[in-house]
């Protein structure tokens, strides 16, 4: 038998064996590295799902407090005078203001703001909170006292009695918590500095910010 004949024989059957077992070996790694990929996508793309419905409830919380805040703020009509009219503004704003961090939420809240919000947001929401924080500093004590009232006012009206003479005795607290509620609201009014026509226009950016981000207008970064 010639030396051809044994290569031809051999040789190469044993090399295709070899060449098709490792076709098979490649392909069976391929097929894993597609599936670990296919998964790894899977797990982001359900993430960034996640992680959108998060940021709209969180920019919606947001966008809800600022509402409320600009609300009390704004200029209404009726009032007798400017000096009142700005008096009761102030009052009004730190009442919302006030109840900012609550509405979103407290520390938790806010620090969800910061993770998924753009970086415009942010720094805007970062000026509301600044404002919150030198209102509740020079202005914590009444803050406090005025949300004491409110409370005794909510228990008040829950806990109305059915006979006459507990009804005399609610109607009697309920009417010294409000006149205890006017004087504290008097009280803020008077002593803050309040600028509401300078916090109408931060809401408004705050706002404006807002809902561009929650129509993706700052796209996929937040740096």
């Amino acid at each position: 038998m010639s030396v051809t004949t044994v290569l031809t024989t051999t040789l190469v059957p044993f090399a295709s064996v070899v060449s098709t077992a490792t076709v098979a070996i490649w392909t069976k790694r391929l097929d894993a590295k597609t599936k670990q990929e296919e998964r790894m996508h899977a797990l982001v793309l359900d993430y960034e799902k996640r992680a959108g419905e998060d940021k709209k409830a969180v920019l919606k919380s947001l966008i809800s407090a600022t509402l409320h805040i600009r609300r009390g703020a704004e200029c209404r009509a009726g009032t007798e005078t400017a000096e009142n009219t700005v008096a009761q503004r102030r009052v009004d704003a730190l009442r919302e203001l006030y109840e900012f961090r609550g509405r979103m939420g407290l520390d938790d809240g806010i620090a969800e703001l910061m993770i998924y919000a753009a970086a415009p947001v942010r720094e805007l929401t970062d000026l509301l909170l600044d404002e919150w924080d030198r209102q509740f500093r020079d202005h914590g004590y009444s803050l406090s006292q005025l949300d004491a009232c409110k409370r005794q006012l909510v228990k008040t009206a829950a806990d109305a009695p059915l006979d006459d003479l507990a009804i005399l005795s609610g109607e009697e607290k309920w009417c010294a918590l409000k006149e205890e509620e006017l004087q504290w609201l008097k009280r803020l009014g008077d002593a803050s500095d309040l600028d509401v026509d300078a916090l109408v226009d931060l809401c408004n950016q705050v706002l404006k910010a807002a809902h561009t981000d929650l129509r993706g207008g700052y796209g996929l970064a937040t740096e």
